[in-house]
């Protein structure tokens, strides 16, 4: 069984020099695509602030320096 996707038509307002950086890193007719791989991305990272937010409520304000080290991990 296959499952096909829904897709709705929009109007988008963006910063000029953005587009163009857009347009130049990915193939003609793919903006749309970018746009929805960057809007999925965001939408994967404010879960993870609700989420820091709701431990955030329940265990306290996190470690800063915790924090730092992890980061420091991940570059």
């Amino acid at each position: 069984m296959t499952s096909q996707r829904a897709f709705e038509k929009v109007s988008l307002t963006i910063e000029s020099d953005v587009l163009h950086r857009v347009r130049d890193r990915v193939e003609p007719g793919k903006v749309s695509a970018y746009a929805t791989l960057a809007l999925r991305r965001q939408l994967e990272r404010d879960g993870l602030d609700d989420l820091i937010g709701e431990l955030v409520e329940v265990n306290g304000p996190l470690d800063t320096d915790a924090v730092a080290r992890y980061v420091d991990e991940w570059r």
